[in-house]
């Protein structure tokens, strides 16, 4: 007999309207969040972008499209992180394999409903699918265990959440739940040979937990966990734009839509700023559309705080905390009628000390997964401060300096270069 299964295989009529209705329930509310994310960043300046202008459109997208298979789908800059960065891959791996069995499961389904020649949900793909799941699905739990661990014992640098309970929590029942629905289908489908073999975990759950149940009692608590398993599917998804898993979009996003030069300030047009009155970014509307998305992509994984030289030297400046902190202001529109707060960015949302403790060695934007360019936000901030006359202390006296001098120091022109003579030679 051919290896195969049903895709409602146990599931009777009224459950599955009543699951496409949920289905279509939880699209709306995650189109709902998304749509909220959406409009905070239309608040932010133009991209410059115009649609009709395609071969320019095309030629910006180019460079991010590349991010996104290199950082996004390649995960290049999250591999080198040692067992975490392992445990995300896997995580990553398992949980993308997954989405993509799922996605052709309902492929097929939709072929089958148009005509039964249409199914190709069995022979050597429903054995190739049901094995490459089965351990794919493995490596996803490895991964949720891992960090399950390592949030036991988190590290500083990273941010903590009550929410990320809930969401480890899911994605661990979700995985445990859909084994325990593929072992209750094989006690009371009793597939034979290969199509029972081709699901290893599901088989051994099945003769090790359930091997005395009876058919009906086997359909039934299948039913039962199937229903919980489509549930907590139906309420991750829901959840996606309303905790921190909103990554999971901006994240891409943000990869195919930023810039390829970091840290790169735009020249200052002065008949602009005539215009706007804007210099740098003063408020959070000042930020580009690009930027608001950015500081939705932030994870808050803590690697740019880590590699920040002023954060080693107990400097006040955290770049993770410069990102949120913005985040922060840009949701006060959220609970505003106003477009936005009335609070300045410089000096009210971002302290001015973390702002010119920055060194602008660019480390946090080299190290960032998703490449929010905390650089640039902190340089559009020290611009709007300069304009509004707020440079003070060493910095102010070095331009100063520069202005009398031509040198930082001071120095007289005979002198500039005498700091090479203590050099080791």
């Amino acid at each position: 007999m051919e290896p195969t299964r049903e895709t409602f295989g146990n599931i009777p009529g009224w459950s599955q309207v009543l699951f496409y209705v949920l289905a279509v329930v939880t699209a709306a509310v995650f189109a709902f969040g998304v749509w909220r994310r959406y409009r905070l960043w239309s608040r932010g300046r133009p991209m410059g972008w115009r649609l009709a202008d395609w071969r320019s459109w095309a030629a910006k997208w180019r460079p991010g499209w590349r991010r996104l298979l290199v950082d996004g789908a390649g995960q290049r800059r999250v591999s080198d992180r040692g067992w975490a960065g392992r445990a995300h891959v896997a995580f990553f791996a398992g949980f993308m394999m997954l989405l993509l069995g799922t996605t052709l499961l309902e492929i097929n389904h939709i072929a089958e409903l148009i005509s039964r020649n249409l199914s190709f949900h069995r022979g050597s793909y429903y054995v190739a699918y049901e094995l490459t799941l089965d351990v794919f699905g493995i490596l996803f739990l490895a991964g949720c265990g891992f960090f399950l661990v390592r949030r036991l014992r988190l590290p500083p640098s990273a941010g903590h959440r009550a929410s990320d309970w809930w969401v480890l929590g899911t994605f661990i029942a979700i995985g445990v739940t859909g084994y325990l629905v593929e072992a209750l289908r094989i006690v009371w489908q009793r597939p034979e040979g290969i199509a029972a073999h081709c699901s290893p975990v599901g088989l051994w759950l099945a003769r090790q937990f359930f091997a005395g149940l009876t058919e009906p009692a086997a359909r039934s608590a299948h039913l039962a966990v199937w229903w919980l398993h489509a549930v907590l599917v139906f309420a991750f998804l829901a959840a996606i734009p309303f905790t921190r898993l909103f990554h999971f979009i901006a994240g891409p996003l943000n990869l195919v839509f930023r810039p390829g030069a970091v840290g790169a300030m735009e020249p200052v047009d002065m008949a602009t700023v005539e215009a706007t009155g804007r210099m740098g970014a003063g408020a959070i509307t000042d930020l580009s559309r690009q930027q608001l998305l950015s500081l939705d992509a932030c994870m808050e994984c803590g690697r740019c705080e880590e590699a920040c030289p002023a954060f080693a030297t107990a400097k006040p400046l955290s770049p993770k905390k410069v990102v949120q902190d913005l985040k922060g202001e840009m949701e006060l529109a959220l609970r505003s009628a106003r477009p936005t707060s009335a609070r300045r960015l410089p000096g009210e949302v971002i302290v001015e000390e973390a702002l010119w403790a920055c060194t602008s060695c660019n480390a946090c934007v080299a190290v960032c997964p998703v490449h929010v360019d905390q650089l640039t936000l902190i340089l559009e901030m020290r611009r709007n401060l300069v304009a509004e006359g707020g440079l003070s202390g060493t910095a102010a006296t070095a331009l100063r300096r520069m202005q009398s001098a031509a040198n930082p120091w001071g120095l007289p022109a005979a002198d500039r270069a005498g700091w090479r003579d203590t050099l080791p030679t």
